[in-house]
């Protein structure tokens, strides 16, 4: 019985020994292709941006003040309302002004009636010139007839003092007619003054624009200084800027500019750089500027944050390809293009670079399929399946 057993294990072992080596090897298998996106390295133009911010101001504000102490008695515009130059925007009490240039009117006719003519010499002056010529001829006759011995020395003194007394006369004359000519000045000034305090009692916008505070009602009194308006002009809005010192070499006055406001949803508007200052701040150590915008529709407010997208460098017709290709793989720069079905690996040496693309100076040539979805996956050589083609940006 245990022959037979041993019998039957050798047996056993025979067969397991014959069908092991009627086995077939294992086969190799290939790996699966990566599916990958490509795209034409073509080239074109980058331009690199800086982003400022700042607020959007009326290209004129002005604050309009009163000139005069006078209780308000008329508002006639409200705030929001759009003004022209010239339109009224309130009134003053006018009584008090009213009868400061009546009075005025009344000294300027007294002033008047005393004035000498306004050409020639009046009467009293020739009366006064007259008597002073006769007296100092009588002293040139009486002089000739003391050389001569018949005229005495009291003659002669009496003569002297005849033309002294007629000298001053008509000095005095004169003066008088020259200080009637002084009050008549004074008071025509006086009378313009008071009609000029009139008209303020009228105040007018000095601007066109739109009335942005209106801090004033009827009834109350107003001092000489104080603001009852302002008027803010937003045809165009500005937003004032400052400029760092890497970015100023690249701008210059009159280029235009991409401009966001956060308040309508980032929309964007252009305008225009239009100031550039030639030297830095010395407190802040940058360069102020000052970009402009057309704003007919009113849709851009003063107060309202902006950011401002200055072009600071451009280079044209340069190998551009996406930043999303570009691997980073310690302090080397890698991208993957395709030959064939098999993927090669790049190392790539850059340039100009914004957001979206970057310049390529050198490991590619205009023309190559660049790999833009799924070269994380890659390794040089492997195979790939080009699923769908890009367009060049």
């Amino acid at each position: 019985m245990v022959k037979r057993y041993i019998v039957l294990g050798v047996i056993a072992a025979i067969v397991l020994s014959v069908l092991s080596g009627c086995k077939s090897p294992v086969e190799e298998v290939d790996p699966e292709p990566v599916a990958v996106e490509v795209l034409k390295v073509a080239k074109g133009d980058i331009q690199v941006t800086s982003t400022l911010t700042g607020r959007l101001e009326g290209e004129a504000e002005v604050t309009v003040p009163a000139k005069l102490s006078a209780q308000v008695v008329a508002v006639r515009v409200r705030v929001g309302e759009k003004v022209k130059a010239g339109q009224v925007l309130l009134e003053l009490d006018k009584k008090d002004v009213s009868e400061q240039v009546r009075q005025a009117e009344a000294n300027l006719k007294l002033a008047e009636a005393s004035l000498p003519p306004a050409a020639g010499e009046s009467a009293a002056a020739a009366s006064a010139r007259v008597a002073l010529e006769n007296a100092e001829a009588d002293l040139q006759r009486i002089e000739i007839l003391k050389e001569q011995g018949f005229a005495s020395e009291q003659a002669l003194e009496q003569a002297k003092a005849r033309v002294a007394a007629a000298a001053a006369q008509y000095q005095s004359i004169l003066d008088q007619e020259k200080a009637a000519r002084a009050r008549y000045e004074q008071a025509e000034a006086a009378l313009a003054m008071a009609r000029s305090q009139l008209e303020n009692a009228t105040i007018t916008a000095p601007i066109s624009g739109v009335v942005a505070a209106l801090p004033v009602q009827v009834g109350q009194t107003v001092s000489p200084g104080a603001p009852v308006a302002t008027i803010v002009n937003m045809d165009r809005v500005k937003i004032k800027l400052n400029v760092p010192e890497k970015d100023v070499v690249h701008l210059k006055e009159g280029q235009a500019v991409k401009v966001r406001v956060a308040s309508l949803k980032g929309k964007e508007f252009t305008g225009k750089l239009t100031s550039l200052a030639p030297a830095a701040d010395a407190r802040t150590r940058s360069f102020p500027g000052e970009v402009a915008l057309e704003n007919s529709g009113y849709e851009l407010k003063p107060g309202m944050f902006a950011e401002v997208e200055l072009p600071t460098e451009t280079r044209k017709g340069v190998v551009v390809v996406p930043q999303d290709a570009v691997l980073v793989e310690g302090d080397k720069h890698v991208v993957y293009v395709v030959s064939g079905n098999t993927a090669h690996r790049r190392e790539v040496k850059l340039g100009l670079g914004n957001d979206e693309v970057v310049e390529v100076l050198s490991g590619l040539k205009e023309g190559e399929d660049l790999v833009v979805t799924g070269q994380d996956y890659l390794e040089d050589g492997a195979p790939v399946s080009v699923e769908g083609r890009g367009e060049s940006k």
